[in-house]
């Protein structure tokens, strides 16, 4: 008994000071942070693989798909996401409250349409099928398409296709044009497809953002200005080290470099200073293009019941942190 006493005499001041050592430094959750392939996201895993994000303080999530991202989104288990505007109109309809906080980029030739390399014009797909996803940047595309060659959904067959399914589909010979993005597209390319159409011609651009949760937007500003920090820092280092920067993420991705290197030429970066105007004003830039995107998406049946403000998802804080501080 005496030798426990003792040991229970020793042991109990060890206790009391690990248990005010956590309470001094509680365990806080990383920031998850997540995106789909996208040339321009990939600066985000560049800045992990550099040193610049820590593993205690970000889990950063490369999701196949962007519906798998928004899903995620949905559900809690990101804080922040790497998505296209439309993808960011489809949460705000679900009901899901988000900050946007920075513009990244506009493609700018990134979406394709890609066909069969014996197809030559638009009207040869007369009576052949288009496999695309079933988002603004396909029917956008797929619109567009059906102006230029006067061509509609009646003479051709539209099968839904998934981004991450695109070479798979491609390589098997079933479907005679895909609407792709990067780096598929790429991939695609040097199969032998032909690309027929990009978004270089659309008057409605498609928009890169990051946005953030609503409540880890209050909770975790210091985190979320950090983040986009880093996010820059990789950018900048890719702008000083292209060689290097890109050999790195391309084998992080398993491509190869020189189709990594052209998969960048799709989009059209967007620096802080420009991304706070896109941001500011009211109306801002974003809020213009998201009420002509939400209509767009409203008349093809891709949107709910959606707010014709959006003010109150739009934040010039944390841009501001970035680029002032």
């Amino acid at each position: 008994m005496k030798k426990r006493t003792v040991f229970a005499n020793l042991l109990a001041p060890l206790l009391f000071s690990v248990f005010l050592l956590s309470a001094c430094n509680p365990y806080e959750r990383p920031l998850t942070v997540g995106a789909a392939p996208w040339p321009s996201f990939e600066f985000l895993f560049l800045a992990e693989q550099l040193g610049y994000l820590p593993e205690t303080q970000y889990s950063l999530f490369e999701l196949p798909s962007s519906t798998s991202v928004i899903q995620a989104f949905q559900t809690g288990k990101l804080d922040v996401a790497f998505l296209s505007l439309d993808e960011v109109l489809t949460l705000v309809a679900l009901g899901i409250n988000l900050k946007i906080v920075t513009v990244i980029d506009q493609s700018v030739g990134g979406d394709a349409l890609l066909v069969k390399p014996e197809i030559k014009t638009l009207q040869d797909l007369k009576w052949r099928s288009i496999g695309y996803e079933n988002k603004a940047a396909g029917a956008l595309l797929l619109d567009e398409t059906f102006t230029l060659s006067g061509l509609n959904n009646q003479t051709i067959q539209l099968v839904e296709v998934k981004q991450s399914e695109a070479k798979d589909v491609y390589m098997q010979g079933n479907i005679d044009g895909l609407i792709v993005r990067e780096p598929e597209k790429q991939q695609l390319l040097a199969l032998g497809a032909r690309e027929l159409l990009n978004s270089s011609v659309l008057q409605q651009r498609i928009t890169h953002l990051i946005v953030v949760r609503d409540d880890i937007f209050v909770s975790k500003e210091q985190q979320i200005t950090h983040l986009l920090k880093q996010y820059y820092q990789a950018y900048h280092y890719y702008l000083s080290n292209e060689k290097d920067a890109i050999t790195t993420m391309a084998v992080r991705l398993q491509v190869y470099p020189y189709l990594l290197e052209a998969s960048f030429k799709g989009t059209f970066f967007i620096k802080p200073k420009d991304a706070l105007m896109r941001l500011s004003g009211s109306p801002s830039n974003i809020e213009l293009q998201a009420n002509q995107l939400s209509q767009f998406m409203t008349e093809k049946n891709m949107l709910g019941k959606i707010p014709n403000n959006f003010k109150s998802i739009i934040t010039t804080r944390i841009l501001e942190r970035v680029i002032y501080e």
